[in-house]
């Protein structure tokens, strides 16, 4: 466990220290985040992260300054996930993580499929995607950009069924705890569908902080 390194959730009331960690990372960076040139983070961070049933966590410091963000953005019953770490935080395994606890909650919150945008020049987000645990389907696009998705039933199975990730989501889900579930209704497997009305079964939709482990 790197000390200091905290998980949490952010909202449009931090806007201000998403926007200055969107100013430290390059335009590289920013580039494979949103696939376009972008300019002030003030004139497009209040929309996103006021967006009604979005998810955004980040990786926070010991001086609480926020160094990756990661977002579940809800899109007709599935949910884009995006990911943005400054430059001097990559490859250290903070997207792999964020992405995981990203799944975690769209297991929680009963959205069909998880997908994102990724562009083949994007190395590290292939190597995050590589180290994910669960099927994923590309749909090339016509632009610049590979779609990959991932269905949620897939996340939730692999979350219950490894004994190393079983430990980390029923951990998790003591502090993540989300309430109205649909997940159950997806998990085909008895044994799996009992693991997670474990880890589900006391919910309430907030997300407090918790320490970042194994990254």
């Amino acid at each position: 466990m790197r000390q200091g390194l905290r998980i949490v959730r952010v909202d449009q009331d931090d806007e201000p220290r998403v926007a200055a960690l969107h100013r430290r990372c390059s335009a590289a960076a920013r580039w494979h985040r949103y696939h376009r040139a972008m300019g002030d983070p003030d004139t497009y961070l209040g929309p996103l992260l006021s967006r009604p049933h979005a998810v955004h966590l980040a990786v926070q410091d010991s001086r609480k300054r926020l160094v990756a963000i990661g977002h579940l953005l809800p899109d007709d019953g599935d949910a884009e996930a995006a990911l943005l770490v400054e430059d001097t935080w990559q490859n250290r395994g903070l997207g792999t993580r964020l992405l995981g606890e990203l799944g975690r909650f769209a297991v929680a919150l009963g959205v069909r499929e998880v997908y994102g945008l990724v562009h083949p020049d994007d190395a590290r987000m292939a190597a995050v995607l590589h180290r994910a645990d669960v099927p994923l389907h590309t749909v090339p696009d016509t632009g610049s950009a590979t779609t990959v998705r991932a269905r949620t039933q897939d996340i939730g199975l692999a979350l219950a069924s490894s004994p190393a990730r079983r430990g980390w989501w029923q951990r998790g889900a003591r502090k993540h705890r989300v309430s109205g579930s649909s997940v159950l209704s997806c998990v085909p497997e008895a044994g799996v569908q009992r693991v997670l009305r474990r880890s589900l079964e006391n919910a309430s939709p907030t997300c407090g902080t918790r320490t970042v482990q194994d990254v």
